[in-house]
């Protein structure tokens, strides 16, 4: 929720849905992982693991050294330089964005394993049984998520019309990256039970 309220902060609510999709797409990927038994090889797999997490971890200190380098279109135009393109990312981008910052928290895939295996009925297959509830649970996801990006749309279009703000915004977004960087890597050490 976190990177979803610092990209609509950046960038608006529509770039931030566009993320969400992204992410429970990756929610959704893992939970046919997890019906197929391949979340069990990640939960199990302390290389796995940590190739998932560090990736994450990588990524997210990406968006935040960027975030926290570049001046957006605004700035430069406050500055009385010359407005050349738009700082608005591809909208392929924006959902490839939200995918990878999914598909690199292997956390999603212990959840899926540790919790949805107590919903099964012994009565019927478990793969169709777990992939159904883990994707419900994207589903889920995705319409929390479509609230809270609306919610912090309405706050980005105040903070986006006013020029004096570019800046913090982009500052506070860095170090919002940044944040979640340090949290991934100090969170969610694998410990085989």
């Amino acid at each position: 929720m976190v990177f979803l309220f610092a990209r609509s902060l950046r960038y608006g609510p529509w770039s931030a849905w566009r993320c969400a999709l992204g992410v429970e797409t990756a929610t959704a990927v893992f939970a046919l992982l997890a019906a197929a038994g391949l979340a069990q090889v990640i939960a199990a797999s302390a290389t796995a693991f940590g190739l998932l997490k560090w990736g994450g971890v990588a990524y997210l200190c990406w968006l935040g050294i960027a975030a926290l380098t570049r001046q957006d279109r605004h700035e430069v135009a406050s500055a009385g330089v010359p407005i050349g393109g738009e700082d608005h990312p591809r909208r392929s981008r924006e959902f490839l964005s939200g995918f990878v910052l999914g598909i690199s928290n292997p956390k999603v895939a212990i959840f899926f394993v540790a919790f949805l295996p107590q919903f099964v009925s012994g009565d019927a297959p478990a793969a169709p049984q777990l992939a159904a509830l883990g994707l419900v649970f994207a589903a889920c996801g995705l319409a929390v998520d479509a609230v809270y990006c609306a919610a912090s749309g309405l706050l980005s279009g105040r903070l986006r019309d006013n020029v004096n703000l570019h800046a913090s915004v982009r500052r506070v977004t860095g170090a919002v990256y940044l944040g979640l960087a340090g949290w991934a890597a100090m969170t969610g050490s694998h410990q085989r039970s």
